[in-house]
């Protein structure tokens, strides 16, 4: 179990802030991303205060397994979810909950552990089979799923409002004088064992658009594979292929941060401006969106809340026997920055 000295020593923080991170003293003037680094090096190094240390024979302490899709490509092309993950421990380390990663044995059906233990709960995060889902129930009955909601009669779920993210989106294009505007996505994603699943943030953009044709607005599909590494060429082609007959998109629709980067790599490399010659929104909003020149607009998904949402659930689990499986819909914020123009 670590001190607050070696965490210093680890860290490069003095003591007296590496304790007030903590003690959740929001009163410090430091980054969320020097907390999130400070939080995850004292549950790496196992430091336990001597206050939470003193509270341990009165306060139940639990286990909760966390389960993430097995396919790492999806997870590694999508920031969001590793993210996700990371604001999940956090929330767990806050309230003194213990997290256990689980993996997938696919050749015997059953989820393990580095270190076998009896789980209180269990956090998934994504998509996944019924089969892995069964492999979950037999590690405990009290299963919430973030990111996704299967078999919602049986399951409480946290997941982001697309619908409403991708209205916020085309409103605001729409709003910034755009016409014509073009989502960049894949046409289907992949569940945890690579089954076809249709995208749905490009699904509801190809809804909505339908009924925005009459006030004169179209929307155009540029379909990337949904591990697609090389987004910045397959743009380029795009935009090589654009004649003066083509229907020129003002805007591009992003459907996360990786493919935005692309967008704006292809653009830079057609010696185009954002947003002078496109305007690029983008979705997701992680500290990626913040790290390009220009900074991206995008729409927030608020994966900490999320993360909360999930705890508080599984803490109102552990309280209840049974509790009737309910659905939580997060709505997304319009973060404005640089690189959507009015025109």
């Amino acid at each position: 179990m670590a001190t607050l000295k070696e965490l210093a020593q680890a860290t490069g923080y003095s003591i007296a802030t590496i304790s007030r991170v903590l003690n959740n003293d929001k009163t410090l003037n430091v980054t969320d991303n020097t907390r999130k680094m400070i939080l995850e090096e004292a549950f790496r190094m196992n430091y336990v205060s001597k206050h939470a240390t003193n509270r341990k024979n009165n306060k139940e302490h639990y286990k909760i397994g966390i389960v993430e899709m097995e396919n790492l490509q999806m997870q590694l092309s999508d920031t969001y979810y590793l993210y996700l993950r990371n604001e999940i421990e956090n929330c767990c380390f806050d309230k003194e909950i213990e997290t256990v990663m689980l993996q997938y044995d696919m050749e015997n059906g059953i989820y393990k552990s580095a270190v076998p233990k009896t789980l209180d709960a269990v956090i998934a995060i994504g998509q996944f089979s019924e089969d892995q889902i069964n492999a979950m129930e037999a590690c405990t009955s009290k299963i919430i799923f973030v990111d996704s909601s299967p078999c919602p009669e049986r399951f409480c779920s946290v997941v982001p409002d697309f619908e409403i993210g991708i209205q916020q989106g085309i409103d605001y294009l729409i709003n910034a004088g755009h016409r014509v505007i073009a989502f960049v996505g894949p046409e289907y994603s992949m569940d945890s064992v690579s089954r076809r699943a249709l995208e749905l943030r490009r699904k509801i953009f190809k809804e909505q658009m339908k009924h925005r044709m009459e006030k004169g607005v179209k929307g155009l599909l540029i379909d990337i594979a949904w591990r697609e590494t090389d987004v910045a060429g397959k743009i380029t082609d795009y935009l090589k292929a654009l004649s003066t007959e083509s229907p020129r998109p003002t805007a591009f629709f992003a459907f996360n941060e990786s493919t935005a980067m692309g967008i704006l790599q292809a653009l830079t490399m057609q010696n185009y401006q954002v947003p002078e010659d496109f305007s690029l929104l983008s979705y997701n909003d992680s500290v990626l969106a913040s790290m390009t020149q220009p900074q991206l607009s995008s729409i927030r998904i608020h994966m900490k809340e999320m993360a909360q949402m999930a705890v508080e659930i599984i803490e109102k689990n552990m309280d209840e026997r049974e509790i009737l499986p309910y659905r939580i819909s997060v709505p997304s914020t319009l973060v404005i920055r640089d690189s959507v123009k009015k025109i």
